[in-house]
C-alpha cells in the first residue's frame, strides 16, 4: 500500500493518477478535504479503487488509520499561503515529523518528500525555513528516503498561475516588487509527478536529493509582463521596494482570505529559485516542459470563443468529501 499525502493537490493528484494508470499498486490518499465539492477529485479516485481518508497530518487518529498497512509514503503536502501564522510549521514540519515517527512504527520503509529549491539553512522566510527543517528530518530518518527539491510548479489551475493572474489584475500597470530580476525556473507539475512515481522502486534514488527545475530561467518582471500581455492588460511597469511589496501583500492577504497572494507568497516569488536542470532530465524520463508554453496556451484559450453553458440544478447536498489543494508550491 502506498500513501499519497496531499493527494488532491497539484502534484499529488497527478501522482495518484499516474499510479492508478499503472494498475500495480494499492493506493491510499490522505487529504484535508477543504476544497469545493464540485472540484473534488475524490469521487474519481474512489471509483478507481483508491482508499480515501479525509484528515490532517497532525490528527494522529486519522494519520494512524491512513498508515495502516502502508509500506511507502509520498508526501506532496505543503502550506505557503495561510492566515494562520502557525499552520506553515504545523503542516510542513510537524506533519512530516508525525509521518516519519508513526510511519516507522507502522512498518513503512520508503519515504518520498516533495520540497523546494529555496529551502536552505539560511532561508529568510518561514516557508523556506519550514521546508528545510522538514528535509533535515527526512535525511536523518532511518527510512529509505528521496527528496525532490522543486522550483515553482506550474500547470492548469496551479497556485502560480492564480497568483500571476491576480497580481497583474490589481492595477492598471504591472507592479514589480524589488528589482524584478530574481531568477525563477518554474517546473511542470506533470514532470514532477513523473519523477516522483519513477523513483518509488528505483534503488539508486534512495538517500538522494534532486533539484527539479524547468529548462528555462525567467526573471520575475518577465513573468509578470508576459502574464499581463496574454491577459490583455498594460505591460507598463513601476517598481516598489521588496520590503514594501511584502508588507502590502501581507496586509491585502489578511483583508481578503480568498486572495492567492500574501506576504509569504510574495517573499517566495521575489527570491531566487533556480537549480540544476540536468538533475531532472538525466535521471528521469520527463518531457521537461518550459513555462513559456503556458503563455501560448493561455493566449489560445483567450482567443477561443466561450462555449454556451447549459444551466443545471445544483444538488442540495453531496455525500462526497471535499479534496484539499494541499500542494501550493
Amino acid at each position: 500500500m502506498i500513501l499519497i499525502v496531499g493527494g488532491t493537490g497539484l502534484v499529488g493528484s497527478r501522482v495518484t493518477e499516474l499510479l492508478i494508470a499503472q494498475k500495480q499498486h494499492q493506493l491510499r490518499v490522505l487529504c484535508r478535504g477543504n476544497s469545493a465539492w464540485d472540484k473534488s477529485r475524490l469521487p474519481d479516485f474512489r471509483r478507481s479503487g483508491v482508499d480515501v481518508i479525509v484528515g490532517d497530518v497532525n490528527n494522529l487518529k486519522y494519520l494512524e488509520k491512513a498508515l495502516d498497512g502502508c509500506k511507502a509514503i509520498i508526501n506532496c503536502s505543503g502550506v505557503m499561503r495561510t492566515n494562520d501564522a502557525d499552520e506553515i510549521h504545523a503542516v510542513n514540519v510537524r506533519g512530516v515529523e508525525n509521518l516519519l515517527k508513526l510511519g516507522k512504527e507502522k512498518g513503512v520503509q520508503r519515504f518520498i518528500q516533495v520540497s523546494c529549491v529555496g529551502a536552505t539553512e539560511l532561508a529568510t522566510n518561514e516557508y523556506f525555513q519550514s521546508k528545510w527543517q522538514a528535509e533535515d528530518l527526512v535525511r536523518n530518518s532511518s527510512l529509505y528516503w528521496t527528496i525532490f527539491r522543486t522550483s515553482l510548479i506550474f500547470g492548469p489551475g496551479s497556485h502560480l498561475s492564480n497568483v500571476l493572474d491576480y497580481w497583474v489584475g490589481r492595477a492598471p500597470f504591472v507592479v514589480v516588487v524589488g528589482s524584478g530580476l530574481n531568477k525563477l525556473q518554474p517546473v511542470s507539475a506533470d514532470d514532477v509527478a513523473q519523477c516522483v512515481t519513477q523513483s518509488i522502486y528505483a534503488k539508486d534514488t534512495v538517500g538522494q536529493s534532486y533539484e527539479l527545475v524547468g529548462p528555462e530561467s525567467l526573471d520575475l518582471k518577465e513573468m509578470l509582463t508576459r502574464t499581463a500581455q496574454v491577459n490583455g492588460r498594460s505591460t507598463a511597469t513601476i517598481r516598489i521596494p521588496s520590503f514594501l511589496g511584502i508588507k502590502l501583500a501581507a496586509m491585502f492577504g489578511k483583508i481578503n482570505a480568498a486572495s492567492p497572494l500574501d506576504g509569504e507568497v510574495m517573499s517566495v516569488l521575489t527570491s531566487e529559485m533556480v537549480g540544476e536542470a540536468a538533475d531532472m532530465t538525466e535521471n528521469f524520463e520527463v518531457e521537461a516542459l518550459p513555462f513559456s508554453s503556458t503563455f501560448k496556451s493561455i493566449s489560445s484559450d483567450k482567443r477561443r470563443p466561450r462555449p454556451k453553458v447549459e444551466t443545471t440544478a445544483v444538488p442540495e447536498e453531496s455525500d462526497d468529501d471535499e479534496g484539499a489543494e494541499d500542494d501550493e508550491k
